[in-house]
């Protein structure tokens, strides 16, 4: 999918110190490098998400499943993470503003600042007005810089009418975000997924039905995964034995913990934090 919208727009990214556009970028994270965890950033920041999976904490400590047509908002000041899927599928558009720009947009109500993350679709149009912003960044003259404002403000508008537009037919994205939530919460703790579908309304195979169409994993496939996502964040902080780790996580013994991390990551918690 992402080869079709990106076809004729170039990877990286432009910088231009003088703008309080700061930067604007398109690129792809193949790997667990690109992952930010309890990250406090000086500048707002936008990331629009092309292809892959993943998920972001926002500053109140939720979590959000974010993949393909997904906006995240990062306001200055603000702690979170992001942590997308290491199987090389993540593409992102991303910019960053200086100074009080970020601010400005959030008091005239352009950003709404409890809505961290937005859900405007895929759309090469979208696409395109990124790598305008990103060629002017590169291109303009300091005296002309100005206009690269106004468009990084109608970009910010339009990704936002575009999530409007989607959620006026798509009642059960919140649905699948909160849902999403719950899964992704006290990871050592036992959760019944029958009852969060109840707790919505729906029956156990119709929820994992809509579950899986949207997200691409089952809710236990889901739970997994933010499992031993968690678990490479424990490794690679060097402060938690494996065997303290696979308990923490919930996890009978330290062996069931390493024969399901390895069928996930491709080598064992030892080797990987050996890498990391």
């Amino acid at each position: 999918m992402v080869a079709g919208l990106l076809k004729g727009i170039a990877w990286g990214g432009a910088f231009r110190s003088e703008s309080a556009v700061e930067a604007c970028a398109i690129v792809r994270k193949p790997d667990t490098r690109g992952r930010y965890v309890d990250r406090v950033q000086k500048t707002f920041a936008i990331v629009y998400v092309l292809d892959g999976s993943g998920e972001f904490t926002d500053w109140n400590n939720v979590t959000h499943a974010v993949g393909a047509g997904c906006l995240i908002q990062l306001p200055a000041g603000r702690r979170h993470s992001v942590v997308h899927q290491a199987d090389g599928n993540w593409v992102e558009a991303w910019m960053t503003f200086k100074g009080s720009f970020g601010k400005m947009l959030i008091d005239l109500g352009t950003i709404i600042e409890s809505q961290p993350v937005l859900r405007p679709g895929v759309d090469r149009t979208l696409v395109e007005q990124f790598d305008r912003i990103r060629g002017q960044l590169r291109d303009t003259p300091a005296r002309d810089l100005p206009a690269t404002l106004a468009a990084a403000h109608q970009l910010i508008v339009s990704l936002y009418a575009a999530d409007r537009r989607r959620e006026s037919v798509d009642p059960q994205t919140a649905m699948i975000e909160r849902a999403a939530a719950l899964l992704g919460r006290d990871l050592g703790e036992r959760l019944d997924v029958a009852d969060i579908a109840s707790g919505m309304e729906l029956s156990y195979e119709r929820f994992r039905k809509i579950f899986r169409d949207r997200i691409g994993l089952s809710p236990g496939e889901y739970r997994i995964r933010r499992r031993i996502d968690e678990a490479r964040a424990m490794l690679s902080q060097h402060r938690m034995s494996t065997k303290e780790i696979a308990y923490a996580l919930g996890y009978a013994d330290p062996f069931t913990f390493s024969k399901q991390f390895k069928r996930f990551v491709g080598m064992s918690p030892t080797a990987f934090r050996k890498r990391a």
